[in-house]
């Protein structure tokens, strides 16, 4: 394919919104990728109830952008970035492929991208032998929603690309009860093992607040307090926290000596020094992990993370032996130790956390809000309190309390242990949170 040049494609086109990184990725690319035609779009599309009108709307407009050299050159490298290249250029949350000068099809682009993505990604899928049942219906779960949009409201927009593009590029996967799909580590710790033992190490430079949660330096101050929605605080980190202490990390040919991270969810301001004759490096920013996601509904236990997990980690192991895994990564706001006050020794959430290493990954507690409650700008008043712990969050942030989002690492060695102990967590480690907890006056706002 010979290459218009990124600069003269986007002022021919004018995407809604392209990252500045993919300058770098179409100077990278060699024609690679693919657009899909309207033939292999019916085949996608025929377990959904279209109307032979809607049918016809769509390959035309397929047809209709097809047509055009630069949308199709234009299409077929954003296909290559989203399924061949989406670890190096990753997809921002702003991003928007949607074109601005083709008229009302413009508004299809990012659809029909995502549907060339499909028959794609299903290329390299077949030269790796992967059984086409475990990927055949994984973007059918992105898409049946996005079909009800199309046949209600004539409505293409494709919400939340960066998540959605896992799906369509078929790069996640389905084990038992959770999904599965490989990335990077990117926060700022380092881990250590010796024999059973797992020590996080803090990167140098991070601050940290007094309840142990990371405070992002980068933040806006100028931007409105992230705690606050429409006047109403809903738990999150205040703009205000104070740093209670800064973290220091120093390696040696011999030793590394750094700031503690508790598995239960916070940085400690313990210093230890381990020996790197006795302590392996086990993680360090940017390596790979499989990105452990958690779909709504029943079966969150410890028994079905470790049914998913143990296959999860033979298939990706097996089926893509050039990426060196080094265990699961995933944040969720499910890992909120703040939730064990809440909840009772023996519920699911709790016995999980357990199960992990937890640490701050310094977001805010919106997700549980949204989760819980469905909307993040619903008043604290007007939430739903049908559930247990619905009403018990509720008193909670009534009471001056707030959450955060903790990230997870999970390491292979332990697929093989008792699920039902704790794995990473020590009792003295509950003990330090409890007393993090009793520190800060959260134990108090318990309802």
């Amino acid at each position: 394919m010979n290459k218009t040049g990124y600069e003269k494609l986007k002022s021919i086109l004018e995407p809604v919104y392209l990252d500045d990184k993919f300058a770098d990725a179409y100077a990278e690319w060699s024609g690679e990728g693919y657009v899909l035609n309207a033939d292999e779009l019916m085949q996608i599309l025929g377990r959904y109830d279209l109307t032979d009108e809607l049918k016809e709307n769509l390959c035309a407009s397929l047809d209709h952008l097809k047509a055009d050299p630069a949308i199709v050159e234009y299409m077929t490298f954003i296909t290559w970035v989203m399924c061949d290249a989406r670890y190096t250029y990753y997809i921002e949350d702003k991003t928007d492929f949607n074109l601005t000068r083709t008229g009302d099809t413009g508004r299809m682009v990012t659809f029909f991208i995502c549907m060339s993505c499909i028959r794609h990604a299903m290329k390299d899928l077949e030269k790796r032998h992967i059984p086409a049942s475990l990927y055949e219906d994984i973007p059918h779960r992105m898409l049946k929603r996005q079909m009800d949009k199309i046949i209600r409201d004539d409505d293409y927009f494709v919400d939340d690309l960066q998540w959605q593009a896992n799906f369509y590029s078929l790069s996640i996967y389905l084990f038992d009860r959770f999904l599965f799909v490989p990335c990077r580590f990117d926060d700022p710790y380092t881990f250590y093992r010796k024999d059973d033992d797992v020590v996080g190490i803090a990167d140098d430079e991070l601050m940290v607040d007094t309840e142990g949660q990371i405070v992002n330096s980068d933040a806006d101050p100028d931007e409105e307090d992230p705690g606050i929605r429409n006047g109403h605080y809903y738990g999150a980190f205040r703009k205000d926290r104070k740093v209670a202490f800064v973290t220091k990390r120093s390696e040696t040919d011999t030793s590394v000596t750094g700031y503690r991270i508790s598995p239960c969810g916070f940085v400690t301001d313990h210093v230890v020094t381990l020996d790197k004759s006795e302590y392996k490096q086990i993680l360090k920013r940017d390596d790979w992990m499989i990105g452990f996601h958690i779909p709504s509904g029943e079966g969150y236990t410890p028994a079905r993370v470790r049914s998913s997990m143990k296959p999860a980690w033979d298939f990706f192991n097996k089926y893509y032996p050039e990426i060196p895994f080094k265990g699961f990564w995933s944040a969720s706001w499910l890992y909120d130790g703040r939730l064990s006050l809440l909840l009772p020794e023996d519920s699911n959430i709790v016995r999980v956390q357990r199960q992990l290493f937890n640490y701050s990954g310094g977001w805010n507690g919106e997700m549980l809000y949204l989760e819980l409650y469905g909307d993040v700008d619903m008043p604290l008043t007007d939430v739903p309190k049908r559930t247990s712990l619905q009403k018990k969050v509720a008193r909670y942030l009534e009471n001056g309390g707030k959450f955060c989002e903790p990230g997870m690492v999970y390491f292979p060695e332990e697929l093989d242990k008792d699920y039902e102990q704790m794995i990473y967590i020590t009792p003295e480690d509950l003990d330090r949170q409890d007393e993090l907890f009793e520190t800060n006056g959260l134990k108090g706002r318990v309802g």
